[in-house]
């Protein structure tokens, strides 16, 4: 099936789509995102073949480090992908309004409950350990704060988080067989990250855009 022709006949396909590239396809013409997703497919059956089992020999064989951990309270504002401009910039005040608070001094939990839209609403902004992925930009930063720093407002992919740190933990030696399946899932991210590296120009595949044709 051509690009014109999943356009035209199957809106699901381009809403996965827009989905990955954060909202909206990018203005490409059709043979060239016919020829980019094909590519990206065969990147991606190629790993499957060989690289991923590589990248789990590598791991079972070797003793590797844990992540760091976190533990967090949040703020969360959601907007769909869907919503006005304007509805997002809201959410944006919003949660930007609740780090204010938090700033100030108010009780965390007054805050998430007054101003927070999932779980936290309810748990006093409790989301508790969370494994820091160092290949994400957010797990970077909330790597770098302190106890009882409150971060920025983040923007993901269903809205807007305000974290505060409450505790971090070092990373530790331990078997991959062993580790908490979220931490398994990074392990595994940063040895493909490795083995994929590009040698023409460093990038590695499984960094760069679905439909990113530079080579």
């Amino acid at each position: 099936m051509s690009w014109a022709e999943i356009g035209k006949d199957d809106n699901t396909l381009l809403v996965i789509l827009a989905k990955a590239l954060g909202g909206k396809l990018p203005p490409l013409p059709a043979a060239e995102l016919d020829k980019a997703l094909k590519e990206r497919r065969q990147e991606f059956d190629d790993a499957v073949r060989q690289t991923i089992p590589q990248a789990l020999a590598r791991l079972q064989n070797e003793q590797a480090m844990l992540p760091k951990s976190v533990e967090l309270r949040g703020i969360f504002r959601f907007a769909h992908r869907l919503d006005s401009p304007e509805r997002w910039q809201e959410q944006e005040n919003h949660c930007a309004e609740a780090r204010n608070r938090l700033l100030a001094g108010e009780d965390f939990a007054k805050v998430a409950a007054r101003e927070s839209q999932d779980a936290t609403k309810e748990l006093e902004g409790r989301l508790g350990s969370r494994f820091l992925d160092s290949l994400k930009p957010i797990d970077q930063q909330l790597a770098r704060l302190m106890p009882h720093e409150i971060s920025p407002v983040f923007e993901v992919d269903n809205g807007f988080w305000c974290y505060r740190l409450e505790k971090k933990s070092a990373g530790k030696p331990m078997t991959f067989s062993d580790m908490p399946w979220e931490a398994k899932r990074i392990l595994l991210r940063q040895t493909l990250r490795q083995l994929m590296e590009i040698d023409a120009d460093g990038h590695p595949l499984v960094m760069m855009s679905p439909l990113s044709t530079d080579r």
